[in-house]
């Protein structure tokens, strides 16, 4: 009897402890199969945060490069601008040299004896003040026979040297020297503008 006990105490023993360690390899093996999943997502949200990161970066630094790139556009820009502008007032200076009493008073005399070739019958001419002073008695002593209603001369204090001229119609031509500068630099800022952007 007591052989029998001692067996079934040795048989309970045996599965209880077979059944502890059942159980405690479920549990080693679950804690095991946890343990992976949680490295398995922390790694999957780590490559996700860099990537994020590295787009944002890529992303900032595109940014950057078009900013540098605006910046670079706007500094050329405003330096063409001032070099243009520059040359500008360095052309109606030059013109304004240019234009002596003495240009303008051969000039007036081959345009209007162009006009008068074609019919004109008056003359209006506005000069400066002291060119009108230097300049209306020999212009009207030597133009007076060739226009039917006569040569008028009008000082203007808004020209400071070359003239404008038109006839009976109203319509002037601007050769002062701020009209003959601009039309000069109209054509000469385009194509210095051009040589600035290919010379860039």
């Amino acid at each position: 009897m007591s052989i029998h006990v001692q067996e079934l105490i040795d048989k309970i023993k045996n599965e209880g402890v077979e059944a502890a360690e059942r159980e405690a390899e479920k549990i080693i093996s679950e804690a095991g199969e946890k343990a992976a999943r949680i490295i398995k997502n922390a790694r999957a949200e780590a490559d996700s945060h860099k990537a994020q990161a590295e787009k944002e970066i890529k992303k900032q630094e595109a940014a950057s490069r078009d900013a540098l790139k605006q910046a670079a556009r706007d500094i050329l820009i405003g330096l063409e601008k001032k070099i243009i502008a520059q040359f500008e007032a360095v052309l109606t200076e030059s013109v304004g040299d240019a234009m002596s009493s003495e240009l303008t008073e051969k000039l007036i005399l081959e345009l209007a004896g162009a006009w008068a070739d074609k019919g004109e019958e008056g003359l209006k001419i506005v000069l400066s003040s002291r060119d009108a002073r230097e300049l209306e008695s020999a212009l009207k002593g030597k133009l007076a026979q060739r226009f039917k209603e006569g040569v008028e001369i009008l000082p203007s204090p808004k020209v400071t040297k070359g003239f404008r001229i038109g006839g009976k119609d109203g319509a002037f031509y601007n050769f002062t020297t701020e009209g003959v500068a601009e039309v000069l630099a109209e054509t000469l800022s385009a194509d210095l503008a051009e040589t600035l952007k290919a010379a860039i």
